[in-house]
């Protein structure tokens, strides 16, 4: 019987996952390739030629990655520093509520508070020229919409840090950090070295696959970057929108060639990771 019900998951997942990812992946390819889709005649790889010689896409993977990367460093730092430091306090109720708070709320409303908190026109610039910090508008920080990603930066680790933060605690009780913990100071090692040498390998080991995969999940985020970005460089996904929307209808094949490479980009690194994982539970 379970083995009967575990087919019937198998065939689910084929119909519901595996095939609608695979037809779209086909469609995006021929349509990249100009056999399909509009003003196509044929096959071409003028299309990928003009992609692969555009500065634009690889500083849009570069900023996109740099992004990412400093989100989840930044969420995972932070969200350790408080597992490690004030877990007891989070077994009250209203510390429970209040971490798990931010996990309800959808990325562009985040996007949205984030903006009218840190725009120039938002409520710390009103409260900063209440305070007389600064004369006019134009002074405040732009941080929205700016270069440095700012805006888009504050909104990841608002709603990534939380889920990082459960994750930690939970690990941190199921692994017995703490016990392990007791006998690393009873065999005289000091808080210095329990923290480099016992919780934080335990932790992290145990949870680096989750963080390598958020930071895929941020590289390729949209509604965030879409209302906080700015129009140059563009994070990713907001790059293949664009090209895909606008009225240039010769541009659509380039944003489905953009999408490919994205696509086998993140395959190929969800495959290495998830290939590294197993064969480190071999060898265990």
């Amino acid at each position: 019987m379970r083995n009967k019900f575990s087919h019937i998951g198998l065939v689910f997942f084929v119909l519901i996952g595996v095939i609608p990812f695979a037809a779209a992946f086909i469609y995006a390819l021929l349509y990249s390739l100009g056999i399909v889709g509009v003003l196509n005649s044929g096959f071409t790889l003028q299309h990928w030629q003009t992609v692969l010689a555009s500065s634009e896409v690889f500083k849009s993977f570069g900023y996109s990655a740099l992004v990412a990367a400093i989100s989840v460093v930044i969420s995972v730092s932070f969200a350790l520093w408080l597992a490690l430091k004030f877990r007891k306090e989070f077994d009250q109720k209203i510390l429970s509520f209040i971490i798990y708070l931010p996990l309800a709320i959808p990325g562009v409303v985040a996007a949205f508070f984030t903006f009218q908190l840190f725009s120039r026109a938002g409520f710390f610039s009103r409260l900063a020229y209440q305070l007389g910090w600064i004369n006019e508008v134009s002074q405040f920080p732009d941080l929205v919409n700016d270069a440095l990603a700012t805006g888009i930066i504050i909104t990841f680790i608002t709603i990534v840090m939380p889920f990082f933060v459960l994750l930690f605690l939970n690990v941190y009780k199921n692994e017995r950090v703490g016990n392990l913990s007791e006998l690393a100071y009873s065999l005289g090692a000091s808080s210095k070295q329990v923290l480099w040498r016992v919780s934080l390998p335990v932790i992290l080991r145990k949870t680096w696959t989750l963080i390598a995969l958020y930071f895929i999940f941020l590289l390729g985020a949209y509604e965030i970057p879409l209302l906080l970005g700015q129009e140059s460089p563009q994070m990713l996904s907001v790059l293949i929108i664009r090209e895909i929307k606008q009225f240039d209808l010769s541009k659509i094949s380039e944003g489905y060639a953009i999408a490919i490479i994205y696509t086998i980009v993140v395959s190929v690194a969800v495959s290495a990771l998830f290939s590294r994982k197993n064969k480190t539970l071999n060898e265990i």
